[in-house]
């Protein structure tokens, strides 16, 4: 008997480590509700929503505006911004020198907020780390963790299709659920 269980194990923990070591990939509809608004010219227009690459495992934090300035300088050949958005939030397309020379900010993942997503989930980290808004589907980072986990956290959240933003009023990010 424990014969079988400790075959059913080896045959069981390869699929285990391959899902839980699975890429963060946002979906496709997500990438490209995103790009809808592409008028640049307005000022800041676009600027408060936050965009995570993974280069590395380090996470870039930009803007649809750097995206587009990005994609406009260097990646011409793509035809639409929705493409070009997809293959550099989904797939590794960007340098590493586009993307510091282009993010508000870098980071590395904090590990308690890796080990707690990975071990329980985005729920999880709703019910930790985030205060309900009045509006369905809208939280806010809470105001006393370290900017590291905040950072991590608005990873995730970006990784599991939310909006993020920076509220410049009340010093809050705000994060949306666009899983609907």
């Amino acid at each position: 008997m424990k014969q079988n269980k400790f075959k059913l194990l080896v045959i069981i923990f390869p699929f285990l480590l391959c899902a839980c070591s699975k890429e963060l990939k946002n979906d496709k509809k997500f990438i490209e509700n995103l790009s809808n608004d592409v008028d640049f010219d307005l000022p800041l227009y676009n600027k408060s929503l936050k965009v995570f690459i993974n280069k590395d495992d380090t996470i870039y934090a930009t803007s649809l505006r750097e995206l587009h300035f990005i994609k406009d300088k260097n990646y011409k050949d793509y035809k639409d911004f929705d493409s070009f958005l997809i293959n550099a939030i989904n797939d590794n397309l960007l340098s590493k020198s586009d993307l510091i020379k282009n993010s508000e900010f870098n980071f590395v993942l904090d590990k308690t907020v890796m080990e707690d997503y990975s071990n329980n989930g985005l729920n999880y980290l709703i019910n930790k780390y985030c205060e309900k808004s009045d509006s369905k589907n809208k939280y806010y980072i809470l105001s006393n963790l370290s900017f590291n986990i905040k950072q991590s956290l608005m990873y995730f959240f970006f990784k599991n299709n939310y909006y993020v933003m920076h509220n410049d009023h009340s010093g809050k990010y705000v994060l949306i659920s666009k899983n609907l």
